[in-house]
């Protein structure tokens, strides 16, 4: 009986570890952030597969299966024709590659956004940074990234948040003088230029939105901080990217920092 109760707890534990695991595993999963990751990413692109293959290398073709891609849109950085892919695939009967819980299913026609930094083999797996063609965020991601890659300065890589002035009681922000925004285009862009405090020394617009509330915008960010100034060094006349977006909720519209 005695035997049987550690080799009970055993297979338990085994469990609870294969379950901590693959949650811990699959936890970035959420839209990338496109502020933090352009400066970071070598290659930014929109692409397509146009096949799914097994790899020449035996050693390689047990961890991971292939695929071959079409480029609609180079953002950054330079082509790869093919990428390894973290998971397993049924390939002419056969299956390549290892299945695990964060394994990436990727088909011969999916289009997607991809954020990819190379490595001794490029791979693409779970927590590669992507957005795929069905999300409703596809097409304004696309155009933003469009105007980044026309930009020299540095995207909010250090995760700069203006500071909006909640309050819990109401559960408002400076912001909510914005609502019901009409506009052209469904975000902003702004070029900051720091002091070497953080404070904002130059604000302007790289993009509009078009809207009935453009100059109060831009005059709300130029009297705007950052919050928690005190978790970040700044350099003079250090530059950054700062968008804005409208959020359409039911027949309601409002600006927001948070894509």
């Amino acid at each position: 009986m005695e035997i049987l109760i550690r080799n009970l707890k055993k297979y338990l534990f085994l469990i609870f570890l294969t379950i901590y695991s693959s949650g811990y595993c699959c936890i970035c999963s959420s839209v990338p952030n496109i502020f933090n990751l352009y400066s970071k990413s070598d290659l930014i692109a929109d692409i397509t597969i146009t096949n799914v293959h097994s790899s020449q290398d035996k050693n390689f073709s047990k961890k991971y299966y292939m695929v071959d891609v079409k480029y609609n849109t180079v953002y950054k950085g330079k082509k790869i024709n093919s990428f390894y892919v973290s998971g397993s695939k049924l390939i002419a009967g056969k299956y390549f590659g290892e299945m695990t819980s964060c394994s990436l299913n990727l088909e011969k026609g999916d289009r997607l956004i991809i954020f990819h930094n190379l490595g001794r083999i490029q791979l693409l797996h779970y927590c590669t940074a992507r957005i795929n063609d069905d999300n409703m965020k596809f097409l304004e991601s696309k155009q933003i990234l469009e105007s980044l890659s026309h930009q020299s300065i540095q995207t909010n890589y250090k995760n700069f948040i203006i500071d909006t002035h909640f309050n819990s009681k109401t559960g408002k922000t400076d912001l909510n003088r914005f609502d019901g925004i009409k506009a052209k285009n469904n975000f902003a862009l702004f070029g900051i230029t720091l002091n070497a405090d953080g404070s904002f020394k130059n604000v302007e617009y790289i993009k509009k939105m078009d809207s009935q509330y453009d100059q109060e915008i831009l005059d709300y960010i130029k009297s705007s901080q950052i919050l928690h100034k005190e978790k970040f060094e700044f350099s003079e006349n250090e530059k950054f990217i700062l968008p804005i977006h409208i959020i359409k909720d039911k027949n309601k519209t409002f600006v927001s920092f948070y894509y």
